[in-house]
């Protein structure tokens, strides 16, 4: 079965409106000359913190492969076959003190997977647990989760949406790693050993773990949760229930008041202060950008004076030299081109034949300058308006 079968409908919906708002964003940071400068600095900087995280990977994992622990590669192999994915990624064994977790990523268009040593050891190579480990983190790739993560980033940083986007991908992945499980017991405990490690995890009553779920909706629980990119545990296997057996478990709704609150309040969970501390990145790289674009567009505009007084300026001596006198107006001076920026930039221009000058006056920060031009010497003044 192609992954994208199993993509949930809430997913696509999520999707939907975080490309949205990542769309405006993006369009956003493109007419901005100086958006477009931190952006790139900043998406940058995490490409190489990004290559820097697998080159240590590389160096410090293990390569599965037909020669290196064949038996977890061979699932890593037919979880890629059966769920889409055209490529098998590398694969990596990695120590990671005590950790149970596994993810999946992506550099420059070739796909990784890293397994902790101990979550395979609580699964156990032969086990179907490991199956469901490995499906939902080839179910990463399959759907395309890695491919839009960049784009998205916008749309992650909004509170409430980034992490809602987020839990609903791993509900999709979950389903495609039931998909190799095969069975809905063995997925099951391949959650629960994440909850209790491999021992008790396997041991533990999934009916009893997932009747949890029921206070799931509680404040503080529905607070931690709408800030986490992941769903409980005992959530997540309750989803596989019902996708088997529609609506047979019922789930809690959360707390109303939670919604409104839980970006304030989830500050202090590691996930929910992440927003937030990137809005505050931006913040301060918009405190230095927006002086630095008013000073980009006040020497744009004095760039533009110069052309339009040199204009005037050319146009001048040409009359001069037809007429035997200096224009007196601007139908005389004949300067389309220096008509057209001032008319763009809604500045004024006028002539004084008597002293054989023009000006232009313009605003900058609320208060009136004038650039004046002499006809004969063209030599130029500036200053402001008293």
């Amino acid at each position: 079965m192609d992954a994208r079968e199993l993509r949930t409908r809430k997913e696509k919906r999520l999707f939907g409106i975080a490309f949205g708002v990542s769309l405006i964003a993006w369009i956003v940071l493109v007419i901005t000359v100086i958006g477009v400068v931190y952006g790139i600095m900043f998406g940058l900087f995490l490409y190489i913190a990004h290559a820097l995280m697998i080159a240590y990977i590389k160096g410090h994992a293990i390569k599965l492969s037909e020669n290196q622990f064949p038996g977890i590669y061979d699932r890593v192999v037919i979880a890629s076959q059966n769920l889409g994915l055209p490529k098998t990624p590398d694969v990596y064994i990695m120590q990671a003190g005590g950790a149970l977790n596994a993810f999946a990523t992506k550099l420059t268009g070739r796909n990784f997977v890293v397994i902790y040593s101990d979550l395979l050891e609580a699964c156990g190579e032969e086990g179907k647990e490991l199956d469901m480990i490995i499906g939902h983190e080839i179910g990463h790739l399959a759907l395309g989760h890695l491919k839009w993560l960049w784009f998205l980033v916008p749309a992650r940083m909004v509170p409430l949406l980034g992490s809602a986007y987020s839990r609903a991908c791993e509900y999709s992945c979950d389903l495609c790693g039931l998909t190799m499980a095969g069975d809905l017991q063995p997925a099951a405990r391949g959650l629960a050993v994440l909850a209790a490690g491999g021992k008790y995890g396997k041991e533990t009553n999934i009916r009893y773990f997932v009747e949890q779920a029921r206070e799931s909706g509680r404040f503080w629980a529905a607070i931690y949760e709408l800030n986490s990119t992941h769903p409980y545990l005992h959530k997540r296997i309750a989803a596989l229930v019902n996708h088997q057996r529609p609506d047979s478990l019922r789930i809690a709704s959360r707390n109303v008041l939670a919604y409104p609150l839980a970006p304030l309040l989830g500050m202090a969970t590691p996930s929910g202060s992440a927003p937030l501390m990137m809005i505050a990145i931006i913040g301060v790289m918009a405190a230095i950008a927006i002086p630095q674009f008013e000073q980009y567009r006040h020497k744009a505009d004095k760039l533009l004076l110069d052309t339009v007084m040199n204009e005037v300026q050319t146009s001048a001596q040409s009359f001069y030299a037809k007429n035997g006198r200096w224009p007196c107006t601007q139908a005389e001076l004949n300067a389309p081109k220096a008509q057209a920026l001032l008319t763009q930039k809604n500045w004024k221009l006028e002539t004084n034949c008597s002293d054989n000058v023009a000006y232009v006056n313009y605003e900058e920060q609320g208060k009136e300058y004038y650039r004046m031009v002499n006809f004969q010497t063209g030599e130029m003044q500036e200053g402001a308006m008293k």
